[in-house]
């Protein structure tokens, strides 16, 4: 049960990483730019120590989860900063569904064994009702549903780089060299990514803010808690069974945010009530899938 833990501390730094912007609101794609190059240009040394990986499939991944990363990074900053921390990270709970649903699809063979248990299925189903009623309600409020279409991008970014990241970590000839391709290359493809935004959204690079005396604390203290995130989400994944039990143990950064929310008595009052029940029911969705019924996934 390692990937518990691991899935745990994931969860803790993911509220960290989401708070930062809610607390500093600066531009989420200069954000952006500092993680992806600072994290790559950390870890560039240590590609040395690793043989380069000959499969072009293997370099797509890496190339497709920096991508992902890039759309992740910049949404959940502009979000943290316009809607708050508490708001974005309880509508990226339906990450959790999302992730499973497409493991599902690219492992049907062991969505057909959960099939065959007619129990299960029913009762599954009437959980998705109670997740779908919770999300309903949230979408009835104004600034709730401003939150959650802005974050949409950011939930399918998240499910695929879950999905990729198991794959990547699988396919590594070891933890180590896995992480490293991942925190050099994918990281250097969302520097990239967000590199090009910024300069399509401001016509320019203003080399001078980015790398301003201000910024070079803010963006160091953001490349070491995003690593110690990154290095979790990577050992988690590799090792659990389904992608979604560990974005559903992500489920606790929601908590973890409200939680210091409070304590900073800072105000987190969107959808609050809703959010945690629809956060309730993905718990009981993991739990009914996660059950001791015969099935491996």
């Amino acid at each position: 049960m390692l990937w518990v833990v691991n899935s745990l501390i994931y969860g803790f730094f993911t509220a960290i990483y989401m708070l930062f912007n809610q607390h500093y609101k600066l531009d989420g794609y200069m954000l952006g730019i500092w993680r992806g190059f600072g994290i790559c240009l950390l870890f560039a040394p240590f590609l040395f120590c690793f043989p380069v990986p000959q499969d072009y499939r293997y370099w797509a991944l890496l190339i497709t989860q920096g991508l992902c990363i890039g759309i992740y990074d910049s949404h959940i900053f502009f979000a943290s900063a316009r809607f708050g921390a508490g708001p974005t990270s309880r509508f990226m709970a339906v990450t959790v569904l999302l992730t499973t649903f497409l493991w599902w699809l690219l492992t049907p063979q062991q969505f057909m064994m959960l099939w065959q248990q007619e129990n299960v299925v029913m009762t599954l189903f009437l959980v998705l009702c109670g997740f779908t009623f919770c999300y309903w309600q949230m979408w009835r409020q104004e600034v709730s549903r401003e939150a959650a279409k802005y974050t949409i991008a950011a939930v399918i970014a998240l499910a695929v780089m879950s999905v990729i990241t198991k794959y990547i970590a699988i396919e590594s000839h070891s933890l180590e060299q896995g992480l490293i391709y991942y925190l050099t290359v994918s990281t250097f493809v969302s520097g990239c990514y967000n590199l090009c935004r910024y300069r399509q959204q401001y016509g320019q690079f203003d080399m001078a803010l980015i790398c301003s005396q201000s910024m070079l604390k803010k963006g160091m203290w953001l490349v070491l808690f995003s690593t110690v995130l990154i290095v979790a989400k990577t050992m988690a994944l590799r090792i659990a069974p389904n992608p979604g039990y560990v974005t559903a143990l992500l489920l606790t950064a929601p908590l973890f945010i409200f939680a210091l929310n409070r304590y900073n008595k800072v105000e987190d009052n969107v959808s609050v009530t809703e959010g945690f029940a629809m956060i309730f029911f993905l718990v009981l969705m993991v739990c009914v899938i996660n059950g001791d019924y015969g099935i491996a996934e």
